[in-house]
């Protein structure tokens, strides 16, 4: 059975959930989007990794 492209990435980014999931790490469903937007290349790894440190910077200071 062939599998389109967005299927495979799909499976893919489960796989990596899956396996993070045995190492006790919990992703959540925004972080599996995001994940799937970055394997699909929509989005940068480099812009998503700039937004996340703006926002725990924010929320270092804000403390």
């Amino acid at each position: 059975m062939k599998y389109t492209k967005t299927q495979l990435l799909a499976f893919k980014v489960r796989q990596a959930v899956g396996s993070m999931a045995i190492e006790g790490i919990q992703v959540s469903k925004q972080s599996e989007a995001t994940m799937l937007e970055v394997a699909a290349g929509r989005v940068s790894g480099k812009s998503v990794r700039e937004q996340l440190v703006a926002k725990y910077k924010q929320a270092s200071s804000a403390s």
